[in-house]
């Protein structure tokens, strides 16, 4: 794992001020998956010895918070993919939630090094997930002062897309069941003994621009992916990295078993 890949990163240590790594980001989308349990990634849950004995590994989950509090954040983030800056991650026919994720630069590094008066960004990300997988995908370059920009700002989002689609077309993890204390009243969800009053907020304009091409990193939390853009830097766990970028995938097991109701809803708006 190369903590350099990593959102608003200027350093390769995992326990420094800057970057949260996409394994880390996985990790810590995985628990609204989970229905606010959160894992810690493991890479190995099982041993096969040469005599035949095994042992496994497991990590128990620490609550996070609660399972409403979980559900309501995806009901939220599910309209990321289907209306708002995450709609190329969006696939129709399976439940998934996310939300994406821009650093940026100082005026006076734009100024100074950068010199390009488009929109611009350090790095790119796209963090989604399903009952099953939790994945997030980061792009940009080794050499922070190297913008995205563009058509660049879509790569994660797709490699996302393309990644999910290859994990889910033969197992579709279905949706997420709505746990007691909360009600629906029509698109939206409320806690028990909320008005179901809804104020409609002004629509917001994304501020990412229109797609360029980068390597993506991608971290999967199987309930985890992360991938850079074309000549940037990623690691890749389960994708193999195109020729002058490094790739980083990082799967994670989902280990909550929720009902499995409406396969394709309408997501809430936020």
């Amino acid at each position: 794992m190369h903590y350099a890949n990593a959102i608003s990163s200027n350093t390769t240590e995992s326990n420094k001020q800057y970057g949260a790594s996409s394994e880390k980001m996985a990790a810590a989308y995985a628990a609204f998956a989970n229905g606010g349990i959160y894992h810690k990634p493991m890479y190995v849950n099982k041993v096969v010895f040469s005599d035949g004995s095994s042992k496994e590994f497991s990590d128990p989950g620490t609550r996070a918070m609660k399972e409403t509090t979980a559900y309501m954040m995806t009901e939220m983030m599910k309209t990321v993919l289907a209306y708002g800056t995450g709609r190329g991650a969006y696939l129709p026919w399976l439940p998934q939630a996310g939300k994406t994720g821009t650093s940026n630069y100082t005026d006076e590094v734009i100024e100074k090094y950068i010199k390009n008066s488009g929109y611009v960004a350090p790095d790119e990300m796209f963090v989604g997930y399903t009952r099953k997988y939790s994945m997030a995908v980061w792009t940009g370059y080794s050499n922070r002062l190297t913008p995205i920009v563009g058509d660049g700002f879509y790569v994660a989002a797709k490699v996302y897309r393309s990644m999910m689609t290859y994990l889910s077309e033969d197992n579709h993890p279905g949706d997420w069941t709505m746990p007691e204390g909360l009600y629906r009243s029509g698109e939206y969800v409320f806690k028990n003994g909320a008005r179901p009053t809804w104020t409609t907020p002004a629509t917001q304009q994304s501020s990412t621009p229109a797609p360029a091409s980068q390597a993506p990193e991608t971290s999967t939390s199987q309930s985890s992916v992360t991938t850079p853009n074309a000549n940037a830097n990623s690691n890749a766990n389960t994708a193999t990295p195109n020729a002058g970028t490094n790739e980083n995938t990082v799967t994670q097991q989902s280990s909550t078993n929720q009902g499995q109701p409406n396969q394709n809803p309408q997501p809430a708006q936020q």
